[in-house]
């Protein structure tokens, strides 16, 4: 290639790595290597790589209320290396990404054997962390499916530390093991700065909160949600969980008071927080016997956000008990209707148990919910 010719695919290039520098923004780089000759006949690259990516993309899609997606994998090298390559000037263009800023977050996961057994190693850099390694080997009896998943997620929560965190949550929301989310959640309020504001202190204290709400106990789950209150006091989400337990307690006019507080600033927040707000406040209400009060919160959460399932179950109780029976059946059809808008989101305890106003009712999951992982063996 002569110089012009260089020079010229080095000027395209340069053009071309920094759009991709914003398209591939926020993305993590990850590359799988195959794995050793012993296992090719069991799992080929190409699941290898389905395998690993797909656990990543679950944790990089699990839907939060306080948190933007943090991962989102990818394979692509984008326009400018793929031309970079084809000139033959890959590394120049490797140079030119950092000059330019770009240095994407990446992993990589490597199969491969040690004294005939299987190991792997699992590297990479996130811009949160640095740089980070570590070899793993299956457990006892551990399927190589579910050992690739373990390492994709190990490689996940160095990346994105609190969606891997709500993601084990969401996950074993069903058979109630949560020791990975909650030492995940532990080992990052422990290297998390000890300010008396800090949005991500606030969403661990918070997502340990609901992990005690899960157990049945907001007794427990009530200081984690005042911690995160505490450390994000314009943060609706922890507020908002800390009135639902002082509901389950029987607190009704704390719960109603912080409520009313908290809803008087949610002027952009999403419908789903703004519905949980009102739905909360109505519960308050009618622990306070104002069911006037309760039926126009009631009423406004169903307004709020009308995709909602939980909002018009709410007050169908709600009309039942007041003995309208036509006005609660008509509020029960639209809550079936919208079971399938059920609203995906782990940190607001409100969307995921059923809010009682009865003194000494255990917490318990909403109808509508998730049922949560189901294991065959």
């Amino acid at each position: 290639m002569d110089l012009t010719t260089l020079a010229a695919a080095i000027l395209v290039a340069l053009g071309l790595l920094t759009t991709d520098a914003v398209l591939h923004s926020g993305s993590v780089s990850v590359e799988v290597a195959a794995p050793s000759d012993m296992y090719k006949k069991v799992i080929d690259q190409e699941s290898l790589q389905a395998v690993f990516t797909a656990q990543l993309d679950q944790i990089g899609g699990t839907v939060s209320v306080v948190n933007p997606p943090e991962i989102r994998s990818t394979n692509d090298e984008g326009i400018g290396m793929v031309l970079a390559d084809s000139a033959n000037v890959k590394p120049l263009a490797f140079a030119l990404q950092r000059q330019i800023g770009y240095n994407p977050d990446h992993l990589r996961f490597a199969l491969f054997t040690q004294d005939n057994a299987l190991h792997a190693v699992v590297s990479g850099y996130g811009h949160a962390r640095g740089a980070f390694s570590q070899e793993f080997a299956p457990e006892k009896d551990e399927k190589l499916l579910n050992f690739i998943e373990r390492c994709a997620i190990w490689g996940g929560a160095q990346l994105a530390p609190y969606s891997t965190a709500l993601f084990l949550v969401l996950r074993h929301a069903g058979d109630g093991d949560f020791r990975d989310a909650e030492a995940l959640a532990g080992h990052a309020l422990a290297t998390l700065p000890h300010g008396p504001v800090s949005e991500e202190r606030a969403k661990f204290e918070n997502l340990l909160g609901l992990i005690e709400v899960f157990r049945h106990d907001p007794r427990a789950a009530q200081p984690h949600f005042q911690a995160a209150a505490a450390a994000w006091p314009d943060g609706p989400v922890p507020v908002l969980n800390t009135a639902f337990t002082e509901i389950q307690l029987a607190d009704y006019a704390a719960a109603a008071a912080r409520t009313r507080t908290m809803l008087a600033s949610l002027t952009n927040s999403q419908k789903a927080i703004v519905a949980a707000g009102h739905l909360i406040l109505a519960a308050a209400l009618i622990g306070l016997n104002d069911l006037d009060g309760a039926d126009t919160e009631a009423g406004q959460a169903v307004e709020a956000n009308p995709e909602s399932p939980s909002a018009p179950e709410l007050w169908a109780d709600l009309k039942a008990s007041r003995g309208d029976p036509a006005g609660a059946d008509r509020l029960n059809r639209q809550a079936q209707q919208n079971a399938g808008s059920f609203e995906n989101s782990g940190e607001m305890a409100a969307l995921y148990f059923h809010i009682s106003w009865h003194d000494g009712d255990i917490v318990t999951r909403s109808r509508f919910a998730e049922p949560g992982t189901i294991t065959f063996h």
